[in-house]
């Protein structure tokens, strides 16, 4: 046989993404941990599935994305550097990035709906024929016609889009219910992602979490427009070693590179100036919500009630505030009660929403026994701080003058506040023991705005005039504050 001399053949790939073993192995690593992904893969009978699958998985998860030329890429799998090119000019692509970035568990579920769709679409991206197979043909050769490709374009964007918005509700719920800021990253990969499609998968756990996520950015927005009653007013400057509570001249010295040695051994040392709060309210006030379950209430009544009450929860939750949630029904259907505090864990938490948001009774609607229930935690508790009550439903019941009488007794002497809010009717005996009454129609027009004012105003009433304590005299202190000789001499 004659030696072949010259230059070597261009090294071709299988993925039209560029990549590297980095994220390889991200991908390797969060497969067998994907249920989801991997029956999707399994379904498919294209031997390039996976390498789509693994080149999606890389748009997503990639800081900076990079598309190879096709000349680089084997034949059989230059389509997908054709649907990835257009995908990476769309803006629905990073919109969807923005929340798979570097997040394994997060881009594997995105990597699953958006595989899942191309798969069942054709013409961008799915299975490919025998005669494809064995001729080896490429996307080159067989152009599609300009309209063609824009009907493509147009459905690619449609989407990404879709699972953008299946992401965003699932990945805003998990996030929101963990008990600090980054929590949500401890849970285990597989917990996390199983959670994630589950809400994606279940349309009315999905509408839930989609609402909740909007009710609670809403909240949040109304809280930051206006002046809220402040839960600690400034009475004094100790020393100390809380950061967020320095006092402006103490975070100027970590502002200057000279000095920001002195501001962390001041941090160490706990000599920082900072200042001294006192607690307005010594226990924060329990939150109560009793949402009604009975079959009239299916539907977007229910997916409401459940999104407010879990956006008001949370609310609560970051105030201190222990919450409570009542499903009930008829008479003889049991309630299923819910309790949330402030310490729990987030997988805990995160347990106990999923609980709220998929129990569903049906059946008839009795309002007595959720709130005699309300009534008999209160007393057990036998904290007269005060106890915030939320009573949502659609139906009418009548509710016995002895128990009516009872309750007026107790709102008093325990500081109940009951708002009642109806939907499609009246709330003629709820009337009398409520505090406010909100009325919503049928078509719940009104619905987005309550559920923000619950979120936000509903946590922030006045809970009437509280005496201030006695000012501390400056002789118990050990030792004079910096700030003493500014302040007048005392009589």
């Amino acid at each position: 046989m004659a030696a072949v001399f010259g230059p070597p053949g261009p090294t071709l790939f299988r993925s039209a993404i560029v990549n590297d073993p980095f994220d390889e192995e991200a991908f390797d690593d969060i497969l067998p941990r994907a249920p989801g992904l991997r029956l999707v893969l399994e379904s498919s009978s294209s031997p390039e599935t996976k390498d789509l699958a693994l080149d999606l998985f890389c748009s997503f998860y990639k800081y900076v994305v990079k598309l190879r030329p096709a000349d680089q890429v084997v034949p059989e799998c230059r389509p997908h550097g054709a649907l990835l090119g257009r995908a990476l000019g769309l803006r629905e692509h990073e919109k969807l990035r923005a929340w798979t970035r570097l997040k394994s568990a997060e881009t594997a579920l995105a990597t699953e709906l958006v595989l899942d769709l191309l798969l069942h679409e054709p013409g961008i991206g799915a299975e490919k024929s025998p005669d494809e197979d064995r001729t080896g043909e490429s996307s080159e050769a067989t152009a599609e016609p300009q309209e063609a490709t824009e009907v493509a374009t147009e459905r690619l964007r449609e989407v990404l889009r879709d699972a953008r918005e299946d992401l965003e509700g699932a990945v805003g719920l998990v996030a929101a219910w963990s008990s600090g800021p980054g929590e949500e990253t401890r849970l285990p990969p597989e917990a996390k992602l199983q959670l994630m499609r589950n809400l994606v998968r279940n349309p009315r756990l999905w509408k839930i979490a989609l609402l909740f996520g909007r009710y609670r950015r809403m909240g949040l927005r109304d809280r930051e427009l206006k002046a809220l009653l402040a839960s600690e007013e400034v009475v004094d400057y100790v020393q100390g070693g809380d950061v967020a509570r320095a006092l402006a001249g103490e975070l100027a010295n970590f502002a200057m590179r000279e000095r920001e040695d002195l501001f962390y051994s001041k941090v160490v040392t706990h000599q920082l100036m900072i200042y001294e709060l006192w607690q307005r309210h010594p226990r924060p006030r329990p939150v109560y919500v009793c949402l009604d379950n009975s079959g009239s209430m299916s539907g977007a009544k229910e997916v409401w009630a459940k999104a407010a009450a879990l956006a008001l929860a949370h609310m609560a939750l970051q105030h201190g505030r222990a919450v409570e949630i009542i499903l009930f029904g008829d008479a003889a259907d049991p309630l299923r009660v819910v309790s949330l505090r402030p310490e729990d864990k987030g997988p805990t938490r995160l347990e106990k929403v999923l609980d709220v948001a998929s129990y569903f009774l049906g059946g008839g609607t009795d309002f007595q026994k959720p709130l005699a229930h309300v009534l008999d935690a209160i007393q057990r508790e036998d904290e007269k701080s005060g106890n915030d009550v939320l009573f949502v439903s659609d139906g009418l019941c009548p509710l016995p003058e002895e128990f009516v009488g009872r309750f007026r007794e107790m709102k008093g002497r325990y500081d109940i506040r009951l708002t009642t809010v109806v939907i499609g009717g009246e709330a003629f005996s709820l009337a009398p023991i409520s505090d406010s009454v909100h009325r919503l129609d049928e078509s719940l027009e009104a619905g987005d705005e309550l559920a923000a004012q619950f979120a936000s105003s509903f946590l922030e009433r006045a809970s009437g005039p509280r005496s201030r304590p006695q000012t501390r005299s400056r002789a118990d202190r050990n030792q004079p504050l910096l700030f003493d000789h500014f302040l007048p001499d005392e009589p």
